[in-house]
């Protein structure tokens, strides 16, 4: 059996919040902990850095059609 651990817990509402993986009922009680609970705004803030510095450091094309065709022609030479 699994020890509860209140920090993975909060980890993962954190990230299921950020996910928009949360019924109605859960997101609003986890906003209500964000507004009480110091360690839930931490986290909170944590995870929004992270979030935040993987969106500024991702390259993503603008448009996916001449990527889509660049692997088909990887793919059709001999």
């Amino acid at each position: 059996m699994k020890d509860f651990d209140p920090s993975n817990e909060l980890k993962k509402q954190v990230g299921m919040y950020f996910d928009q993986a949360l019924d109605p009922q859960s997101k609003d009680e986890f906003l209500q902990k964000l507004n009480t609970d110091p360690s839930y705004m931490q986290a909170y803030q944590h995870e929004q850095v992270i979030r935040d510095n993987i969106k500024k450091h991702i390259y993503r094309p603008v448009d996916s059609s001449n990527l889509i065709q660049a692997i088909k022609n990887q793919i059709r030479k001999p």
